[in-house]
């Protein structure tokens, strides 16, 4: 039981450190501001050890509009496999 329990535990706090780990706000590089919208457009890259589209060493990057400056900007992140 008490094992259970400690599963139980550790997989909801593992959850809710991940929850909070990909909420996290992005801010404009010009002015500060967490004011920003995604505009759509996304650039892929991979690393050059390897070809596997959107392997686990792929990447990509998202373009972002700040609404307050309007400053447009690029954020890199890890691709999701099969997306």
């Amino acid at each position: 039981m008490k094992t259970l329990l400690f599963i139980l535990l550790a997989l909801s706090l593992g959850g809710l450190a991940a929850f909070f780990t990909l909420r996290e706000r992005k801010k404009c590089p010009n002015c500060g501001s967490k004011n920003i919208i995604k505009t759509g457009k996304k650039i892929y890259e991979e690393e050059t050890s390897t070809v596997i589209i959107a392997s686990p060493s792929s990447y990509h990057k998202l373009e972002y509009k700040c609404n307050e400056c309007g400053h447009l900007f690029l954020l890199k992140q890890r691709s999701l496999l099969f997306e």
